[in-house]
């Protein structure tokens, strides 16, 4: 059987993502499944707050910052240099190391777009300044006074999730073309599969969706709910 042509175009890189998603979910939608079409749905419009969130869109990074030494009448001023986290926690570190990216996959497209025009090239998430005393804290350095602080994330781990998304709507349509054949019209006759059948169906896509991307529940801190935006150097 000759390939689907929604197929042929995403492995070929002739249709990007987003449009690949909203294809998808016109096809998911006849299987009226929640779970199948929540994956979807935030892809296309963005992770809410305090939602689930797949391991590849965690995203790890390198705490930049501005600060100064010693007394406001003679001190050493350092500009956007890589600050250390001393003795902090691990835990505390990963929450301040690690975002959670939750746009969708066009404003993340978009932003890393405007990313690569910048003069910085990268994305990079605010630390809030109620933050700063601790984490001088945290180095041991009483006479370290930080104006401000962000996270510069990885930008190969970025481009990846565009990969990774793909990657998993490839599996999905070529599961529902075995199942329901070609699927030109983006449509799938649900009626031609019994009831039993169709839930095998669905768990095979939650598998595709969910089994090789384990996702888990932000601690809604403020760290994690800092803004991501077009890094700038202070």
């Amino acid at each position: 059987m000759a390939k689907s042509k929604i197929i042929k175009e995403l492995a070929n890189g002739s249709i990007d993502t987003q449009t690949a998603l909203k294809r998808t979910k016109v096809l998911l939608q006849e299987l009226d499944n929640d779970d199948v079409l929540r994956w979807i749905n935030c892809e296309i419009e963005g992770y809410s707050s305090g939602s689930e969130v797949p391991e590849y869109r965690k995203i790890s990074g390198q705490l930049y910052g501005s600060y100064f030494k010693g007394s406001m009448a003679a001190h050493m001023k350092y500009t956007h240099v890589p600050l250390p986290l001393g003795k902090m926690p691990d835990e505390a570190k990963q929450a301040i190391l690690v975002t959670d990216v939750t746009q969708g996959i066009e404003a993340l497209k978009r932003m890393v777009s405007e990313s690569e025009q910048s003069e910085a090239k990268t994305l990079a998430r605010g630390i809030p300044a109620d933050f700063y005393p601790y984490i001088a804290t945290c180095n041991n350095d009483p006479y370290m006074i930080i104006t401000s602080a962000s996270v510069e994330l990885n930008m190969p781990q970025i481009l990846n999730i565009f990969s990774k998304v793909e990657s998993i709507l490839l599996d999905i349509l070529y599961y529902l073309e075995k199942q329901f054949g070609n699927l030109d019209e983006l449509d799938i006759d649900t009626e031609s599969k019994n009831e039993e059948e169709l839930k095998e169906i669905i768990r095979h896509i939650q598998v595709i969706i969910y089994n090789d991307h384990s996702v888990s529940i932000g601690d809604n801190n403020k760290i994690k709910d800092s803004t991501i935006s077009s890094a700038i150097n202070e």
